[in-house]
């Protein structure tokens, strides 16, 4: 036995390391098993929202925003209706140059048809000489000539008149020549006259046309202006509308529960009256419950504690929590105009699934301008808001587990689109609800 004892002592020690060895990498392999499966729950999530962004992204692309494309055309013909003017004043400008061209080009065709008309009248009245006189009258003028000196003067002037003639007839062709020139050019200066007048025309016309539709512009904008004005009214008007509705509708809640609480309180005084017969009468008077559904304080209280304690802890209503519109006071980042909301906007895909996020009780379901059908969910002080809801499929007056669905978020038809409205408020005071979502 004294041999045996320490070799079963290694055998229980063996078994043990190799039992605890097995629980170790078992316990490992559960946890890499979890963090293997949160991943591929995370990677789910991740193709979820690449999905909406890539879905959101497209209509962005298919339709941006009309005010920033109007203001940007509006800026843009602004520019082109001075780029206009500028162009216009360099055309006229060059018009009247081109017309100062052409008046000193007709000058001057003028005064060298003139000159041009002189040359040829003097050419004319040599040639008329000529023709009367003859190369007879010229010797004869030599042979006449009284002296050597007389003879040699003559002659160089008859020579001299013959250059002149000469002379004049080549100026003749290269004045006429020179004139054409010139009217070549004042023709050419009429053409582009007639270009520039016609440039200036269309040039005219294309600004017109830009400053009406400049003009149009205008009014678009203000009439967009005048829609964004009526909008953030009608916006405002819901916000209230709302914000009384809710207040109606818990003061009705509050006042029913008041005459239940009242009458329950008569009922148990009523069973302890001693004469049988005014017993009777009370009893049967206070045995009519006020609402044929009701639920008891103790039961409120419980669904308060349990709201109350879970702050920051909730799940979200629908499988997303990408918000669009934050709680409180917005901005429109194209405006400029500030509207109050009193929940958020939780975007998800079209008919998700809407599911309570706490136990409570339904004690209002009913259409709101602005937000579409709403559920309204009692968690003791503690509501529960969910709207713009393209199908409910719990009923009023009803007790609600957490995560039971109560009906399906909006779509593109729906008065906020692809949307969940999520509110929570704590009696009269709305809360924000990021701040109680996990």
């Amino acid at each position: 036995m004294k041999k045996l004892f320490p070799t079963s002592l290694f055998v229980i020690i063996g078994l043990s390391l190799g039992y605890s060895t097995f629980v170790q990498a078992q316990t490992y392999e559960e946890k890499r098993q979890k963090i293997l499966d949160e991943q591929v729950n995370t990677r789910a999530k991740i193709n979820v929202l690449d999905a909406r962004i890539k879905s959101y992204e497209q209509r962005i692309g298919q339709s941006q925003s009309k005010y920033e494309e109007l203001y940007k055309e509006f800026q843009n013909i602004n520019r082109l209706i001075s780029l206009q003017d500028n162009k216009l004043e360099s055309l006229e400008t060059e018009q009247g140059q081109i017309q100062e061209e052409i008046n000193i080009t007709e000058d001057e065709i003028d005064l060298r048809q003139r000159e041009l008309d002189q040359l040829i009248q003097n050419y004319k009245d040599i040639l008329l000489y000529t023709y009367k006189n003859g190369r007879t009258s010229n010797l004869e003028l030599i042979l006449s000539s009284a002296s050597i000196n007389q003879v040699l003067l003559r002659s160089f002037y008859l020579q001299k008149l013959e250059e002149q003639k000469v002379k004049q007839a080549e100026q003749i062709t290269i004045r006429r020549a020179d004139l054409e020139g010139i009217k070549e050019q004042l023709q050419q200066s009429h053409f582009k006259n007639e270009l520039i007048l016609d440039e200036i025309i269309s040039e005219k016309s294309k600004l017109s046309d830009q400053q009406v539709t400049q003009r149009q512009n205008v009014e678009k904008i203000k009439s967009e202006s005048d829609d964004l004005l009526a909008e953030l009214r009608k916006t405002r008007k819901e916000r209230e509308d709302f914000g009384n509705s809710l207040s109606s509708l818990i003061e009705e809640e509050d006042r029913i529960r008041q005459a239940e609480n009242d009458r329950l309180a008569r009922l148990a005084e009523a069973r302890r009256i001693t004469d049988a017969a005014r017993r009777a009468d009370e009893v049967a008077k206070y045995s009519t419950p006020v609402t044929s559904s009701f639920v008891s304080d103790e039961t409120l209280l419980a669904y308060e504690q349990n709201f109350a304690a879970s702050k920051g802890q909730l799940n979200w209503p629908v499988n997303s929590n990408t918000v669009s519109r934050k709680f409180g006071i917005t901005r429109n980042p194209l405006y400029g105009t500030r509207t109050e909301h009193p929940g958020i906007n939780i975007v998800a895909d079209a008919r998700s699934e809407v599911q309570a996020v706490a136990d409570g009780y339904v004690f209002a379901i009913q259409p709101l301008p602005g937000y579409g059908t709403v559920i309204f969910v009692k968690h003791g002080s503690y509501y529960t808001v969910y709207g713009n809801l393209s199908e409910v499929t719990v009923q009023n007056n009803t007790n609600l587990r957490i995560g039971t669905v109560i009906g399906r978020s909006g779509t593109d038809a729906s008065e906020m689109g692809e949307t969940l409205f999520f509110m929570v408020r704590k009696n009269n005071t709305d809360l924000n609800p990021e701040d109680w979502l996990n």
